[in-house]
C-alpha cells in the first residue's frame, strides 16, 4: 500500500515559452518599459517597493514577524499621539461651541430664530468666558451680526455650558449660523 508519491522539482528556472503569454515576468525593452511607466514618479515608488520586497524576503521567519511586531508598535503608538493633540490644542484653545442649532419659530406674531448651543472647557483650568458673536449667513454673505450675553462669566474645567438665545429673522430662507468668541484667545 502506498500513501504518497514523491517527486522531485528542480529549483531551476524553467525557461520561457516560445509564445511568451504564460510568463509575467518577462524582460521588456526599454521603449516598451516607457510605455508602461506612466510617470517618472511611478516608476520611483515600484522601484522602492520593490527594493522593500527584496529586504523583506531575506528576513528571517523571526525577523519578519519581530519587524511586524514593531511596525504595530509604531503604528499604535503614533495613532496614540494623534488621538491626543486636540489635549494639547486645550491649552491654545480652552473653549469650545458644540451642539449648535438654529430654529425657526413665530413668538407674538414675529418670525425669531433660536439659537442653542453649549460651550466647553477643554482644558485643565479654569477659563474666561468671552462674548460670544453670533453671524447671520445667506449666499455666502453675513447679512447680520450681533453678540450673545453667556450665562456665566467662567466655566471650570472639564465643565460645559448651555447658552440659549433668540435672534430676529432677517427674512427669507433660514440663514445659516456661525458662533465664535470675541476674543482670539479662545
Amino acid at each position: 500500500m502506498v500513501d504518497a508519491h514523491y517527486v522531485a522539482v528542480d529549483d531551476a528556472p524553467r525557461r520561457a515559452q516560445a509564445s511568451g503569454g504564460l510568463n509575467d515576468n518577462r524582460r521588456r525593452a526599454p521603449a516598451e518599459r516607457r510605455a508602461f511607466d506612466t510617470s517618472h514618479w511611478v516608476g520611483l515608488a515600484g522601484g522602492s517597493l520593490r527594493s522593500t520586497e527584496r529586504v523583506l524576503q531575506t528576513f528571517s521567519e523571526r525577523g519578519f514577524a519581530l519587524f511586524v511586531a514593531l511596525a504595530f508598535v509604531v503604528t499604535f503608538a503614533f495613532a496614540g499621539l494623534i488621538v491626543r493633540a486636540p489635549d494639547a490644542e486645550a491649552y491654545v484653545r480652552p473653549l469650545d461651541i458644540t451642539h449648535v442649532s438654529l430654529t425657526p419659530r413665530d413668538a407674538d406674531g414675529m418670525r425669531i430664530l433660536q439659537v442653542n448651543a453649549i460651550i466647553e472647557n477643554r482644558s485643565a483650568a479654569r477659563s474666561h468666558v468671552p462674548k460670544l458673536r453670533a453671524d447671520l449667513i445667506a449666499g455666502g454673505q453675513i447679512i447680520a451680526s450681533t453678540y450673545i450675553a453667556t450665562p456665566v462669566d467662567e466655566i471650570d474645567a472639564g465643565h460645559s455650558r448651555g447658552i440659549t438665545a433668540r435672534l430676529l429673522h432677517p427674512g427669507g430662507k433660514t440663514p445659516e449660523l456661525r458662533l465664535s468668541f470675541e476674543e482670539t484667545g479662545a
